[in-house]
């Protein structure tokens, strides 16, 4: 599960954040905000994408300590 943290946090942040702007946007649009909406918008796309490279990186590196580790002790065992 905490391997693919990178796919379901950031779909649960979509899931809220798409509820939010259905609650909130629809109110902006019949106010005539309509560039206010979309920055909204984008704004959480990009932090979406954001998190998505973040957690993706920090897997990987997470991965590559965990072998490097292993790669030691097998090394220590072997002398």
């Amino acid at each position: 599960m905490r391997k693919y943290k990178y796919i379901w946090l950031p779909a649960l942040l979509a899931l809220y954040f798409s509820f939010m702007t259905v609650h909130f946007g629809l109110d902006l649009i019949r106010t005539g905000e309509k560039i206010r909406f979309w920055t909204t918008v984008g704004a959480e796309t990009a932090v979406l994408i954001a998190l998505v490279f973040f957690l993706k990186k920090r897997e990987r590196l997470r991965e590559e300590r965990e072998k490097d580790i292993a790669d030691k002790e097998n090394c220590r065992s072997k002398s």
